[in-house]
């Protein structure tokens, strides 16, 4: 069962994202009736037909074949108009339909065979973790706002390309990793500090959410948290339960800053066990850290530097600060 308070919550959001939709598509095609007038006349020829049908039935029974199939092809006639319509103005045929956040479930929070959606599941997680401010920096940190320009397009010493053209091979990989998602393996980002790890760690949790997968995106902090609290002092908190079943279940699991923890017994036993258990279900990973290569045995333990270097793409950063995180 649900925390009852959390639950009703996220059912106000999908009524409250419901109006909306209803409220954008009523503006759509308001505003297209006064660019086309013709399409109200035909929107509402079409919502009489139904009646027309009714109204032939009860006035002659005997003719409802006839009278049936002669309003059917009115109505495909108005159909075909409108279409066309639409088609002479570069306006999609789905222009005028209510358009929902998440098509899956049509902003429900439940699919047709009355499972919980993905995105109500993210919202779970965003109530167990409280990742509202993640979500906002994902409005700017995408994709859509990647530029290369900002990397330098000189060769380093010891380096065989530009910090440039390096990021836009690692940048291709973020998106072969979206696109060929959730069947890929895992990505580790390693690299100084400032050059763009937790950016494209941003840019593929924005992409996958938006195509409505889970996504896990937390520091080694605040799993290490949840991990305390779900052992030793809050063991029967629902949402602590939640956060930490996530770990191991979410579709994507992203650690950034791996490393910037004190790591002890504890958490080293507990993150192997979270890395592993991903591993053997095939669960997608992607770890950034300023850690080197040569020191995560040290800094952890063999067992985690087997797996890491076993099981994820190793993708170096490398250059000047650049200093995305802001």
């Amino acid at each position: 069962m649900l925390d009852p308070t959390v639950y009703k919550q996220i059912l106000e959001q999908y009524a409250v994202q419901r109006d909306h939709n209803k409220y954008d598509r009523k503006m759509r095609k308001l505003s297209l009736y006064e660019r086309m007038p013709r399409l109200r006349e035909i929107d509402l020829e079409m919502s009489q037909i139904g009646a027309e049908i009714a109204k032939a039935i009860l006035q002659n029974p005997s003719q409802t074949e006839v009278m049936m199939m002669e309003l059917e092809q009115t109505l495909a006639q108005l159909k075909r108009e409108k279409a066309a319509l639409l088609a002479s103005h570069n306006i999609p045929a789905t222009y005028l339909e209510v358009q929902h956040r998440c098509e899956k479930c049509k902003d429900t929070g439940f699919l047709e065979t009355n499972e919980r959606c993905t995105c109500f599941n993210q919202k779970l997680i965003s109530a167990a973790y409280q990742m509202s401010n993640i979500e906002k920096q994902l409005e700017s940190q995408n994709f859509n706002h990647f530029d290369l320009m900002r990397f330098s397009a000189e060769i380093l010493p010891k380096e065989r390309l530009t910090q440039r053209d390096n990021m836009k091979n690692l940048l291709s990989e973020a998106e072969q990793f979206v696109t060929a998602f959730p069947d890929v393996g895992h990505l580790f980002f390693y690299g100084s500090s400032g050059l763009g790890k937790t950016y494209l760690c941003n840019c593929i949790a924005k992409a996958l959410l938006d195509r409505g997968h889970s996504v896990i995106y937390q520091t080694p902090f605040s799993i290490i948290d949840i991990l305390e609290r779900k052992q030793f002092t809050d063991r029967n908190n629902l949402m602590v339960t939640i956060a930490y079943q996530q770990l191991f279940e979410a579709d994507l699991l992203i650690i950034d800053d791996l490393g910037t923890e004190t790591a002890n017994t504890f958490t080293i036993s507990e993150f192997y066990n979270i890395i592993n258990a991903r591993i053997l279900s095939e669960k997608p990973m992607i770890i950034s850290t300023n850690i080197k290569l040569s020191e995560i045995a040290t800094f952890y333990n063999d067992r985690i530097d087997s797996r890491i270097k076993g099981h994820f793409k190793l993708l170096k950063f490398f250059g000047p600060d650049i200093r995305w995180e802001y």
